[in-house]
């Protein structure tokens, strides 16, 4: 499932556009997909004006079809909470507002989660772009990496075990990405109420290219592997492909997601380009459906530990 498109955003000097492609992919291993994703092609262009571009993805957990309907519920919630609030005022700083509504609309997606599926959760990614800003919040392993001139930066902060052990000199970078319990969240939608966001406030710039991914893509085929493909694909559609390509190549064992955004000074080619804007739930039961392994598991109460626990493969 793919979809394609472009927005003009406020700028006034250059005037930029958003190129924009979200795609998902069940990947090489699992019978089903958990992963969600939201665009802004459907919102009117007033609307996104006032409010600017919402860019929601995520990763959901459960079996049961839990995962799924938990990632759904939540970028349906956020999408239509964030736009549907009437907190936006001209003489605010409206970057401040964009935090309070995005945080809002998250809070408000975790107790729908919570409410739906008993036992389910999700990830979230999710960014608002307005005039030459960024906003991001983001809530379990989910990322978004900003690249310019040559460099991806990541602007998420993953909440998992092995994040914290990073963060503690226990373990590198590097090892963290083979660790066997490089999958356990201390923090996700739908595992209780209280809920650690991480949120990010970054100046975007004419060139730059912003990539939101579920861990089926950037923890397949690594930081170098996504900057080459978007720096030698100007195409979001066909680099969010390809991205996708190489993880299912590198065995694909968990959904893959991905939205790019390219920021341009020109208008986007409207052929090939198509409406669909999410990766919509489907409508078997859940009954219908056989257990699976989720794609993560959860610390139940989402204590941050601050002593690594005695882990056994």
């Amino acid at each position: 499932m793919s979809n394609d498109k472009s927005e003009k955003s406020n700028f006034t000097s250059p005037e930029l556009h958003y190129h924009y492609a979200g795609m998902t992919n069940t990947g090489m291993v699992r019978d089903h997909n958990e992963d969600a994703y939201m665009l802004p092609a459907e919102t009117s262009p007033d609307i996104l004006a006032q409010k600017g571009h919402l860019y929601v993805l995520a990763d959901g957990m459960g079996g049961h079809q839990k995962g799924e309907v938990a990632s759904a519920i939540t970028i349906e919630t956020i999408n239509e909470e964030y736009y549907t609030q009437n907190h936006f005022h001209p003489t605010e700083e409206y970057h401040e507002v964009i935090v309070d509504a995005l945080a809002e609309a998250i809070q408000k997606a975790n107790m729908e989660v919570m409410d739906a599926t008993q036992g389910g959760g999700t990830t979230v990614i999710a960014t608002v772009l307005y005039s030459d800003t960024l906003v991001s919040m983001n809530v379990g392993d989910s990322r978004v990496y900003l690249l310019r001139d040559g460099r991806l930066h990541r602007l998420s902060k993953d909440h998992s075990l092995v994040s914290r052990l990073v963060e503690m000199g226990k373990i590198t970078e590097e090892e963290a990405l083979t660790h066997p319990r490089r999958n356990v969240l201390y923090q996700a939608l739908g595992q209780g109420g209280d809920l650690e966001i991480y949120a990010v406030i970054e100046k975007i710039q004419l060139d730059d290219v912003i990539i939101l991914c579920s861990d089926g893509l950037w923890g397949e085929i690594g930081d170098q592997a996504i900057i080459d493909v978007l720096e030698t694909v100007s195409n979001p559609f066909v680099a969010a492909q390809q991205l996708i390509d190489m993880a299912n190549q590198s065995g694909g064992p968990d959904n893959i997601t991905a939205i790019i955004i390219k920021v341009s000074d020109q208008e986007a080619p409207s052929a090939g380009y198509s409406s669909q804007v999410k990766s919509p739930l489907s409508t078997t039961s859940a009954a219908a459906l056989e257990d699976t392994k989720p794609s993560m598991a959860v610390i139940p109460k989402h204590s941050k530990p601050e002593i690594p626990p005695e882990w056994e493969d």
